[in-house]
């Protein structure tokens, strides 16, 4: 059995007119909205064993602060810059790569390619709001198994603004 929380950063800092869209950090509204989350996940699921994060500030501020609330060690944390612009398929992809000893994964990232992944697991959702989390389980011993017609939904959590 493997457990899957699709995550979205938090609200960003409104982009300066000079910086890129990936340096964007979190705005205060954004980090409670992280702890929101947090607190949830903690109450829902517990401590995963994975937190996969994108290495864009925002989604990194967010892994860390879901990461002290459900006692994750932030230094744990896997990140990669591929995630910022990533497809439902190479999600996938970057998912079927995970530890078979790993039974349960917070991924944190972007739209279109989170909000596609929760389409494609048969969530029909037109758009993952910032900080909000779904849940998945699949009923398989591998990473690389998990797929849409193994996927059960559990719960989608969306914070107050």
């Amino acid at each position: 059995m493997k457990t899957l929380l699709i995550l979205r950063h938090g609200k960003a800092e409104p982009r300066n007119i000079d910086e890129r869209d990936f340096d964007r950090k979190l705005a205060i509204s954004g980090r409670l909205q992280a702890e929101m989350t947090g607190n949830t996940i903690t109450v829902r699921e517990g401590t995963p064993d994975l937190i996969y994060s994108s290495s864009a500030p925002r989604a990194w501020e967010t892994a860390c602060i879901v990461a002290e609330k459900v006692s994750y060690s932030p230094e744990n944390i896997r990140t990669d810059g591929e995630l910022y612009m990533a497809t439902s398929l190479w999600l996938r992809h970057l998912l079927g790569n995970i530890g078979d000893e790993i039974i349960s994964c917070i991924l944190v990232g972007h739209n279109p390619g989170l909000t596609d992944l929760i389409n494609h697991f048969g969530v029909r959702l037109d758009h993952l709001p910032t900080a909000s989390v779904a849940a998945f389980q699949f009923n398989v011993d591998s990473w690389k198994e998990i797929a849409a017609e193994n996927a059960h939904f559990l719960w989608l959590y969306v914070p107050e603004k």
